[in-house]
Parts: C-alpha cells; sequence; structure tokens
C-alpha cells in the first residue's frame, strides 16, 4: 500500500454514481478499514479556522489549561470531557502514557444526563478567542454533510434493514477532540477505535506522522489535500461479522512543528443495543464505550490495543 483508497462523498450521494462508489468503498472496508474520504463538502476555511483556535488554546499557561480538566466537568465518566496534559493518556500499555495534549468534548445538551453526554466546560472567548465556536460549528457541519451520508452507505454494505442507520444513529453519539502533538517526539500509541468509525480532520503536513498496520508492517500515511482520513472502528467490524477491517494505527510525529488533529469518534445512539447481521455479536453501545472509557482511565489501553504486541 503506497496510499490510502479515495472515496468520493459526492459520488456516494449521487444516483448515478452510487453503485460504483460503494464497491470502492466495500473493497476499501474489506482490505483496508482506512480511506481517504474526498469531495466532503467540509470548507477548508472553516477546518483551517478551528485548528488556529486549537491552537491558541494549547499555548495558554498549563495552568489556565489544566482548569478545564475532567475535574471540572459535569458529565460523565468525567474523562469523556476537558483538557487532559500531556502525558496524560495512555493508548497502549507497553508504550505508557502518550506525549501529547488534548481536548475533548461532545455533542452539547444541558439537559441529557446519559453516559458521553451533557455540557462541556470551555474556556471563554476572552481566554482562548473562538476555540468552542469554531470547532461546535465544524461540528454542526460534519454531523448534517457527513456523518449521515456516510453512515447510510456503511449501514447499506452491511444489508441492514431498511431504515437501521437512521433508527440507531438519531442521534449518534460523538466524541470530538483536538490533540496536539509536540515537534520532535509526539506520539499516539498503537490501538484501534472502538466506535463505527472515525473522521481524522488534520492539518497538511509534509511529515507522515499517522501510521497504519497493514500487510505486517507499519505503513506512514500522507496527508492528501482537501481530503479526511476515516477509519472503521471495532463496532463496525463486529457489525460486519468480521468482513471489514478495524485497523490499528497508532501515531508518530518527528516533524519539526507540532501537529493538530481534529477527530470525530462517531457510535451509534448511546441507548442502543445491536446485533450483527449474521447474529455473531450482539452488543450495548454504552456498556462498550464504558469499559473503553475505564480501560484507558486504569491505563489498559484503548480498543483493541492489549492484543496488539
Amino acid at each position: 500500500m503506497t496510499t490510502l483508497p479515495q472515496i468520493s462523498l459526492a459520488k456516494l450521494s449521487t444516483d448515478a454514481t452510487r453503485r460504483e462508489e460503494q464497491q470502492h468503498l466495500r473493497m476499501a472496508c474489506e482490505r483496508y478499514g482506512f480511506f481517504y474520504l474526498i469531495e466532503h463538502g467540509i470548507p477548508r476555511e472553516q477546518i483551517a479556522e478551528a485548528i488556529t483556535a486549537s491552537r491558541r488554546f494549547f499555548k495558554l499557561p498549563q495552568s489556565v489549561k489544566e482548569r478545564y480538566g475532567p475535574a471540572a466537568q459535569d458529565v460523565y465518566p468525567p474523562i469523556a470531557r476537558g483538557y487532559i496534559p500531556m502525558l496524560g493518556e495512555v493508548l497502549h500499555p507497553e508504550a505508557g502514557p502518550d506525549p501529547k495534549e488534548l481536548f475533548d468534548f461532545g455533542t452539547e445538551d444541558e439537559g441529557d444526563r446519559r453516559p458521553f453526554a451533557g455540557l462541556t466546560r470551555f474556556p471563554d472567548d476572552a481566554l482562548a478567542p473562538g476555540f468552542r465556536r469554531s470547532l461546535l460549528a465544524l461540528q454542526a457541519t460534519v454531523l448534517k454533510d457527513v456523518v449521515p451520508q456516510l453512515g447510510k452507505a456503511l449501514a447499506d454494505l452491511l444489508e441492514m434493514e431498511q431504515g437501521w442507520f437512521q433508527r440507531y444513529f438519531s442521534p449518534p453519539t460523538v466524541l470530538q477532540r483536538v490533540n496536539r502533538y509536540p515537534a520532535r517526539g509526539g506520539v499516539a500509541g498503537k490501538h484501534t477505535d472502538t466506535g463505527f468509525f472515525t473522521l481524522l480532520l488534520q492539518e497538511e503536513l509534509p511529515t507522515r506522522s499517522l501510521q497504519v498496520w497493514f500487510q505486517e508492517r507499519w505503513t506512514p500515511v500522507p496527508s492528501l489535500p482537501d481530503s479526511l482520513v476515516v477509519n472503521l472502528g471495532d463496532m463496525l467490524q463486529a457489525l460486519s461479522d468480521d468482513t471489514f477491517k478495524s485497523t490499528p494505527h497508532q501515531v508518530v510525529h518527528n516533524g519539526s512543528t507540532d501537529r493538530i488533529s481534529l477527530p470525530f469518534f462517531i457510535f451509534p445512539n448511546i441507548d442502543a443495543r445491536l446485533i450483527s447481521r449474521q447474529g455473531k455479536y450482539t452488543f450495548s453501545v454504552a456498556e462498550v464505550m464504558l469499559r473503553n472509557s475505564k480501560s484507558q482511565e486504569i491505563g489498559n489501553g484503548a480498543g483493541r490495543a492489549r492484543e496488539l504486541e
């Protein structure tokens, strides 16, 4: 693999090109578990604004950023929201704490007290100009223009019953994150993602920091202008009865500047209990998410990390 397959969201959303593009999507899901999403419709200016605002936030004094950590968040579990400092997360137990810092949040609904829901305590505009506003504006675009179209295409490949995606993703559970990897040494340990799929928005840097496990070796993934990177999660692999791949990946950033990335982890509705097409797997979304959160909290890693030597 010299590069990932490219899937056009515009073609998946157009009657004349949908069937052919779905076959390309099936190949990407079965062989790679990763692909570039092109013609996705998110304005590059909106992505750039969110990255710029995020960079401003991470330049705040450490003591200020830590005022917005999990202890300040009124959600369950607490580590689902807020600022995590450098070496504050373990994605693979053998690798130890990751040299990166991050800020987690989700869809903001004060009245929703279910796990992974509620309001995030963000810094205000006086401290971090545009941080909350630009990230939530980007979230609105992603949830309106990308997630339904791609999610329905994936559900069609699973051959689920009519209306399956709408039934179990209205609304989806969204974990949104901002990562900052420091220059010459930022790392996210090897892991898989737990959810249905992940969308990765990132800066276009010459350094190929994202690495994907393919054909028994780590393969660097270059930035492709005007694209998103999509990877399938463990839930989607299970729902496909292991036909689709939730592929291990890691970040090793050795560039001369720091790196900002904006992943969106997309899960079914938190109340859903799902069964795979052939009945091989049955699971509760909330139970899987809470188990994964606890695993990260105690240093056992994310997704299927403990299976990855």
